[in-house]
């Protein structure tokens, strides 16, 4: 009897499916139009933000270089400041040395003046009167030791006098270098003071030059942040649309996936159901391959892996017994293979024919070898736990036209 094959059935959902475009299709295409045009338009917004950024970045470079420098200025500045109020104190402060010195050198001069006048006139005095002034001075001691104080007190006297005039005259010339090296200095002070005020304005004008130029810094980086703002608020509001646009995307392929995922469903148990019957046709009984064990710790389908912990396919299903336990064949068939094969470990692959053949793995000791002919209920392995195993149990798979099927549905005939 012909049948249809799971491969034949599978390309024919395909077929099906295709053939019959549905509204949610079309409008996906041009969601996803949509959505690529805005992912440009985004795109486009997103490199012109990011130059604006650079540009801005640039800006604040600029204006912090401004700064550095202003602040150097300013710097200079206050140095500069002080140093004119040094300036501006040592000049005043000679202006008043040189105004007492002034002083005192006049009335130096003065007093010279008089002591030479007194002098002068002493020497007239003695010039008129001439020895007899002397004379009367010494002749009128009482004794001789009186003479010669006189006349030791005529001669300090004249010597007196002369040294008061020259200790004057000294003093006068001490007061007018005093005087002249003062002028010296204050003509110093005031030469730096002149060139220190200049210098001033002049560094005062730069730091003013450098405020007019930070102003209109600080006015181009407003501008350029207000630029900046705006374009990242575009950029955001395509980002918004195309969040939009994906999930509306997303929420169609998804009911698409469960209308496909409902429909293969359907097409695999009127398949299954086929199978049975044709399976009914033509007697290929399939009996439990563990006879002395019938549990089922993980059945055919949708699993999380004991190993792995990942959420995957079971193509069989598990029955555990301890190792060494005897399993049987599901029914009349030629042995493939018998031996290790991968993740299964030891295995027996059975062929019954009509494109159905079982699967044993797992197996602590395969008691058959290729070739071999078997009957169903043949003692053909031990149950045990060899390649990718948490425990010995028995991996049974039914398979039909190279696809495992869920065994559970060919037991019991």
């Amino acid at each position: 009897m012909k049948k249809l094959g799971f491969f034949a059935i599978f390309v024919t959902l395909v077929v099906l499916l295709a053939s019959f475009p549905t509204m949610e299709a079309h409008a996906t295409a041009d969601l996803r139009r949509q959505l690529n045009e805005l992912t440009e338009q985004r795109n486009r917004a997103r490199t012109q933000a990011n130059e604006t950024q650079d540009l801005l970045q640039g800006i604040q470079a600029e204006i912090n270089d401004v700064v550095t420098i202003m602040l150097q200025y300013e710097l200079r500045i206050d140095e500069a400041l002080l140093a004119l109020d040094d300036t501006e104190i040592a000049l005043l402060q000679t202006q008043i040395d040189l105004a007492y010195a002034e002083e005192d050198l006049a009335e130096a001069r003065e007093n010279y003046a008089r002591q030479e006048e007194l002098f002068r006139a002493t020497l007239r005095a003695m010039h008129e009167q001439g020895p007899v002034g002397y004379l009367e001075v010494l002749f009128q001691a009482t004794s001789f030791a009186d003479f010669l104080v006189r006349l030791e007190h005529v001669r300090a006297i004249a010597r007196f006098d002369q040294q008061v005039l020259e200790d004057m005259e000294a003093a006068e010339i001490r007061l007018a270098q005093s005087v002249a090296a003062l002028e010296t200095l204050l003509a110093q002070y005031e030469t730096q003071l002149e060139e220190q005020q200049i210098a001033l304005a002049a560094l005062e004008a730069v730091v003013e030059e450098q405020e007019a130029t930070l102003l209109a810094m600080r006015y181009d980086e407003a501008l350029v942040a207000q630029i900046l703002e705006l374009e990242r608020i575009t950029e955001f509001g395509f980002q918004e649309q195309m969040n939009n646009i994906s999930g509306q995307i997303a929420r169609i392929e998804a009911d698409e996936a469960r209308r496909a995922a409902a429909e293969r469903d359907r097409l695999r148990r009127e398949a299954e159901e086929r199978d049975l019957e044709e399976l009914n046709n033509f007697n290929c009984v399939f009996r439990w391959p563990v006879p002395t064990h019938s549990r089922v710790s993980s059945p055919f389908g949708s699993r999380t892996h004991p190993i792995s912990g990942r959420q995957e396919h079971h193509s069989g299903i598990d029955i555990p017994a301890p190792t060494g336990t005897r399993i049987i064949a599901a029914a009349d068939g030629i042995v493939r293979t018998s031996g290790r094969l991968g993740g299964y470990g030891n295995t027996v692959i059975i062929d019954h024919g009509n494109g159905y053949r079982t699967l044993y793995a797992h197996n602590s000791r395969n008691r058959v070898s290729v070739g071999q002919r078997v009957n169903a209920g043949d003692h053909i392995a031990d149950v045990g736990s060899t390649g990718v195993s948490t425990g010995p149990h028995l991996h049974f798979e039914i398979i039909r036209n190279g696809t495992p099927v869920n065994p559970m549905p060919y037991f019991g005939r």
